[in-house]
């Protein structure tokens, strides 16, 4: 699905065009404070601009309710919190389920990232690296067209940043993937880098 931002006006900086292709994977770095959370909020419809459109597959959604807008995310995106949006009280498998995903798909995708062992303990119990992969392996079974990720490897080694990477690029359904980050290990995977100075005024 194809993501655009025109003339979008917010507190924190303007962008006059940015447009994301379908299947395109962008990486988007930035000092801290520059905005990168709130450019990914801004294509997930989660944060409106003060003025200018955020189109989704060329139609703007400033004319959608919450509830449309709600739907239309749930159905074709996934996104990766800085904050990773888990439930401490619930085990790696609950939190996988309750996004829609089955018992035997949420197994998989643990085994996926390496965490099957892990798959009844309570998220609040497990290192913040392997809350990310948690994170990651939930987005991987919703297979979405459009990927949304907030430093989605900040706290892992080497090998696991690389075997995350790797899960996230060589989806078979080859979705747009949109990650900001300041991990240089990253950058090899896309076709686009972008830096928050030379997209935002």
């Amino acid at each position: 699905m194809e993501l655009c931002l025109k003339n979008i006006t917010t507190p924190f900086f303007k962008i006059k065009d940015l447009q994301i292709s379908s299947g395109e994977r962008v990486l988007i770095k930035g000092q801290s404070g520059t905005g990168k959370t709130t450019l990914l909020h801004l294509l997930a419809g989660l944060y409106p601009p003060h003025s200018g459109e955020v189109l989704w597959a060329g139609t703007p959604i400033s004319g959608c309710n919450e509830n449309e807008i709600s739907h239309r995310r749930k159905n074709a995106m996934a996104l990766v919190f800085q904050n990773l949006n888990l439930l401490p009280y619930l085990t790696a498998l609950e939190n996988l389920q309750l996004v829609g995903l089955d018992s035997r798909l949420s197994q998989e995708m643990l085994k996926l990232v390496g965490l099957e062992n892990k798959a009844l303990l309570r998220t609040q119990s497990l290192s913040l690296g392997e809350q990310q992969r948690i994170a990651v392996a939930r987005v991987l079974g919703q297979k979405p067209s459009v990927i949304l990720a907030d430093e989605p490897t900040s706290s892992l080694d080497d090998h696991n940043s690389e075997q995350i990477m790797k899960l996230l690029m060589d989806q078979q359904s080859s979705p747009s993937i949109i990650m900001v980050s300041h991990d240089h290990r990253v950058e090899k995977y896309f076709t686009r880098v972008l830096d928050m100075k030379e997209i935002t005024q």
